[in-house]
């Protein structure tokens, strides 16, 4: 076999991997659907559903920040298409329209703004419960035991199944984890962002899930869609960022960004594969990581995130991949 030979399966597949200690199944890739608001209609958006589904798939991950339009969108296709208990639903609070900031915070976890933000959430995918409910940020001012009481109402009154946070410091992760396990709660999942171009969770929120027992959810794994390579030689007129749906993040359009974009996309070329195929692959291949979270707007588009699951990568190019990440 030729150290540039690369195989997939006819029929991709997604494989199923376990949140930490925890006893949560999700699939390996979850599909997200938060920023399908302004760009995706219910009929766009059943298809991409289904196409996911034949392939085993069976994770949805969907937050509140655009008003809750993403989340009644969700709850219309998998209340009209799929039976509840088949679907894995994971849903984010924190950030919300309903939330009232403190000033250079990130959202309300204040207990007001979180129990508002659930019960809206259900309300809005037709759900009497999440199997996974993320809190979503820090507001700087909430305490931990707090979010803790929060989080074991949620449990205790039957509106989810499994708790978790998002975007938050490693240190915020552990002391949550602490507060819960005086409640006998395991802290299930920390959803991160990490990518080719966004390693910093390597250094502490990883380590921190190994030694409490949380799974880690990666999130953003095309880094707004730099990995895809549509980006190298400019803004196309139809893209999410030409239209200010993606902002300009230096540490993923930047100058120290390049020579990764660039270095995947000349190893995509010579395998015969999509940059992002081989990006998602190299994510997949990552030890820390339970599951990844991933966002399609097409059928076409998700079908070659599935495909990642399959590819396989001589371990030459990954360990080009991992220098190149890690060195920016």
């Amino acid at each position: 076999m030729s150290s540039l030979t690369h195989l997939h399966d006819d029929r991709p597949h997604v494989d199923v991997a376990t949140l930490g200690a925890s006893g949560a199944r999700v699939s390996r890739v979850v599909l997200g659907v938060s920023g399908w608001g302004g760009s995706v209609d219910a009929e766009r958006g059943a298809e991409v559903v289904d196409t996911y589904r034949d392939a085993g798939g069976f994770t949805l991950e969907v937050g509140d920040t655009d008003g809750g339009v993403a989340e009644e969108l969700l709850g219309e296709i998998v209340g009209g298409r799929h039976a509840r208990d088949e679907v894995f639903l994971i849903a984010r609070s924190g950030r919300g329209s309903h939330s009232v900031p403190v000033p250079g915070s990130s959202g309300d976890t204040s207990r007001r703004a979180l129990m508002a933000g659930l019960d809206a959430s259900l309300a809005r995918l037709g759900t009497e419960h999440l199997d996974l409910w993320l809190v979503d940020g820090f507001d700087g001012v909430t305490p931990s035991a707090e979010v803790a009481e929060t989080m074991e109402w949620a449990l205790t009154s039957g509106r989810a199944t499994y708790v978790g946070v998002g975007d938050v410091p490693a240190w915020r992760a552990v002391d949550l984890s602490h507060e819960l396990a005086t409640r006998r709660i395991r802290l299930a999942a920390h959803a991160t962002e990490y990518s080719l171009l966004e390693r910093s969770a390597d250094t502490d929120v990883v380590d921190a899930a190994r030694t409490r027992g949380h799974g880690v959810l990666g999130g953003s794994a095309l880094a707004g869609g730099a990995l895809t390579g549509k980006y190298r030689h400019g803004t196309p007129a139809d893209s999410r960022r030409a239209a200010g749906v993606v902002p300009l993040q230096p540490r993923h359009f930047g100058a120290s960004a390049r020579s990764v974009v660039e270095s995947l996309a000349t190893a995509a070329e010579g395998l015969g594969v999509h940059p992002s195929e081989l990006a998602l692959a190299w994510q997949l291949r990552q030890e820390g990581l339970d599951a990844l979270m991933v966002g399609a707007r097409t059928p076409a588009q998700m079908r070659v995130l599935l495909r990642a699951g399959q590819l396989v990568v001589p371990d030459e190019i990954l360990a080009v991949l991992d220098e190149v990440s890690r060195t920016r």
